[in-house]
């Protein structure tokens, strides 16, 4: 019997070792796109919550009856904007995130609301009511969410 050296045991070893490493190389590459995934889901549901906050803060907000109208609460990155649709007597809120830099554009989520007259006791009229006022003669409106007015887009 020749003396044994070894050799194709130790081409098998380094086989099985060449092997294993490009496993691990495509495990840490998949493990590096999960974990981007979930990051990337993170800031979105923060966004989509921050968006739902402003829908949340502007329907609580008295409004005048104009189109186009945006407001953000101090220091706050979300805000809420009423907008009048196309067809007569419909209102559009919108709630932005103010994710922007985070995802390509703030987040919007619509909902249809109407416009409801305001009214608080009138100061020395025994109890009368007046119309609210929002900075000058512009009467406010409250807001009231349409029973299924969520909105995927804004309608144009």
């Amino acid at each position: 019997m020749g003396a044994q050296r070894g050799g194709g045991t130790l081409a098998a070893l380094l086989a099985v070792l060449v092997i294993s490493l490009m496993v691990m190389a495509a495990w840490q590459r998949q493990l590096d796109l999960s974990l981007a995934l979930l990051n990337d889901e993170q800031r979105y549901l923060a966004a989509f919550h921050q968006a739902e906050s402003a829908l949340a803060w502007g329907a609580r907000q008295y409004w005048h009856a104009e189109h186009a109208q945006c407001r953000q609460p101090e220091g706050e990155t979300f805000r809420a904007c009423l907008l009048a649709d196309r067809r007569a007597g419909r209102w559009i809120l919108r709630g932005e995130s103010g994710a922007g830099d985070v995802i390509a554009g703030p987040l919007r989520l619509y909902r249809q609301v109407e416009l409801r007259p305001t009214a608080a006791p009138a100061a020395g009229d025994g109890g009368a009511l007046a119309t609210i006022r929002c900075g000058g003669d512009k009467p406010c409106f409250g807001l009231s969410p349409r029973p299924g007015g969520w909105l995927d887009y804004l309608p144009r």
